[in-house]
């Protein structure tokens, strides 16, 4: 009896100081604070156990035949790239920003997740970390693709790397052609 008396005793105690904690504003959630060795674990063993519990056990429908990964890469670079960047290229200062940090889509822990986590991840996204939900927005059939791409991303070519990158060329002053003059080539006026 006085074993279960301290057990819930414990509880409370570990309940009431968790409380006082959030309650008092002393657990600081800004995104600029890197998170504790204690919330990692935590929150990384969350997130394994319900993507193991949601994610599809299915295999991709799609391989990574050149026509697949060109359309995943275009794909690629306007979601992912700003956040996780790619081989050879930098994520954004915005993805650079964010905590916790979105993973190197390359490193062996990614690697390792099943077709169907990183396409459950990518369509639904992670709740408080930045990675958005492409699921209500992109097709089933284009999230898969991405999958091949994930794939194939540790061993991206030197032009598929050169493609990723455009999408700074893209937006390169230089290239970006002046506005239009208004008809009869005078500066436009106000009636």
């Amino acid at each position: 009896m006085r074993f279960l008396a301290g057990v819930i005793i414990g509880i409370l105690l570990v309940a009431g100081g968790a409380a006082a904690v959030i309650a008092t504003g002393a657990f600081n959630t800004a995104a600029t604070i890197p998170p504790g060795k204690l919330e990692k674990q935590i929150a990384g063993y969350a997130l394994d156990r319900s993507v193991a519990k949601r994610a599809p056990q299915r295999k991709n429908p799609f391989t990574a035949t050149p026509e697949v990964i060109h359309e995943a890469l275009r794909e690629y670079r306007e979601h992912c790239l700003l956040c996780h960047g790619a081989p050879g290229v930098d994520a954004s200062e915005i993805g650079s920003g964010l905590n916790p940090a979105p993973p190197d889509l390359t490193i062996p822990k990614v690697q390792a997740r099943s077709d169907g986590e990183l396409f459950w991840l990518t369509s639904e996204g992670i709740r408080m970390t930045g990675m958005p939900a492409f699921g209500p927005t992109e097709s089933e059939e284009d999230l898969w693709k991405i999958v091949a791409f994930l794939r194939h991303l540790p061993e991206l070519t030197d032009e598929e790397q050169r493609q990723l990158r455009g999408r700074e060329e893209e937006a390169s002053p230089a290239e970006v052609p002046p506005p239009p003059t208004p008809a009869g080539g005078g500066e436009k006026r106000e009636p």
